[in-house]
């Protein structure tokens, strides 16, 4: 890279540039950085996001099974992506909720994603940092590296490697302070798209045992552990889009 990064392109008023883009999933299993969210079933979401020059908001839906959450789960994101020649920094504050919930255990979470462009490859990092995780008290932070790699004719290989640290869970009438358990977790995959489909298969593992997994996930039990945190080797298809391509297939001017 250049010691001086160009100028980050952020248009002016009279050429910003709106857009917006649509997306809809089914997975197989919704894993979660290494654990699942929807039980090892099968789960759907959908995603909105709007973009004006540098700044984007999104929401996201998505179907859970987990011990006392309702079953969906909201994400609602803002933030910024400047872009400098091949290199892109997105960050910004996600917000998990599960509307219709007995007990409110929603939580936000800061992140920085920067991301570097080397010919068919892309490297990237992510930090991520919540003050406290299901509000139990304890703060997490998710760091990774991850990589993907254009192999032509639709197909990609990806993958990530990641460390999942978290703090002290506070004191309830029934438990004690709780350190929960850090963990490494990986992924690596492939993905076909054509056109507006995506076929993806990943592998996910973590190093978690079923008894730490029963501490961080709540499913399961204290004497027999949780498999939520099992290797899974996951099958995803994605419809993507976007309103300037909409508008294009409808025959409108962009």
């Amino acid at each position: 890279m250049d010691t001086k990064a160009p100028a980050a392109k952020t248009p002016t008023d009279s050429d910003a540039t709106f857009d917006a883009k649509f997306n809809a999933a089914l997975t197989s299993d919704y894993n979660y950085r290494g654990y699942t969210l929807s039980n090892h079933l099968p789960s759907v979401s959908s995603n909105v996001e709007l973009d004006y020059s540098i700044f984007f908001t999104s929401v996201n839906g998505a179907s859970v099974q987990f011990p006392g959450l309702s079953h969906f789960q909201m994400t609602n994101t803002v933030g910024l992506r400047p872009v400098f020649d091949k290199l892109t920094i997105e960050g910004g504050v996600g917000y998990y909720s599960y509307p219709g919930s007995v007990v409110d255990e929603s939580y936000a979470e800061l992140y920085l994603s920067p991301s570097y462009v080397i010919d068919k490859l892309t490297l990237g990092v992510n930090f991520y940092y919540a003050p406290t995780y299901y509000r139990t008290g304890a703060w997490e932070n998710y760091n990774s590296i991850t990589g993907k790699y254009d192999l032509g004719s639709g197909w990609q290989l990806s993958g990530e490697l990641g460390h999942q640290g978290f703090g002290t869970t506070n004191p309830t009438a029934t438990s004690p302070p709780i350190k929960l358990p850090d963990y490494v977790y990986g992924n690596i995959g492939v993905t076909y798209t054509y056109k507006s489909l995506a076929f993806d298969v990943h592998v996910h593992a973590t190093t978690l045992s079923k008894q730490s997994c029963f501490l961080i996930t709540g499913t399961g039990s204290a004497t027999g552990g949780s498999n939520g945190c099992d290797p899974a080797i996951i099958g995803t298809v994605t419809w993507s889009t976007t309103a300037s391509e909409l508008k294009a297939a409808l025959g409108e001017k962009k």
